[in-house]
């Protein structure tokens, strides 16, 4: 992972993982989720701007070729929702079965400037 995402409050968020064996090619990995075996990347826990855990994590990415997995959720919308998003994940290496992590940062900006002033 490792990336750095921009959006604006209230969208949705993708993320995009590839998974590639020692020769370069795209290939399944295995990751050990709950009490079972998934040969997906699992998305560990998505922290907030305030520094707090989301809910509902850890949860699987969605399969979409070999090697090739998505993840979205949907940001929240207001004044709240601005500011930098971690998406961290992990997997387990196809060749080497060694454990393989990375993040995604989302940095939520205002889309029109300013959401509330203050006025001094």
């Amino acid at each position: 992972m490792s990336n750095i995402l921009s959006y604006a409050p209230g969208q949705t968020v993708t993320i995009i993982q590839e998974i590639l064996n020692l020769d370069g090619y795209r290939a399944d990995g295995y990751a050990f989720y709950g009490s079972g075996v998934l040969g997906v990347p699992v998305i560990a826990r998505i922290i907030k701007p305030d520094l707090t855990l989301t809910t509902a994590y850890p949860a699987a990415m969605t399969q979409l070729d070999t090697g090739l997995y998505s993840f979205s959720f949907t940001l929240p919308t207001g004044a709240a929702a601005v500011g930098t998003y971690i998406v961290d994940g992990y997997w387990y290496h196809p060749s080497t079965l060694k454990l393989q992590q990375g993040f995604t940062q989302v940095v939520v900006t205002a889309p029109y400037g300013l959401y509330s002033g203050t006025v001094i």
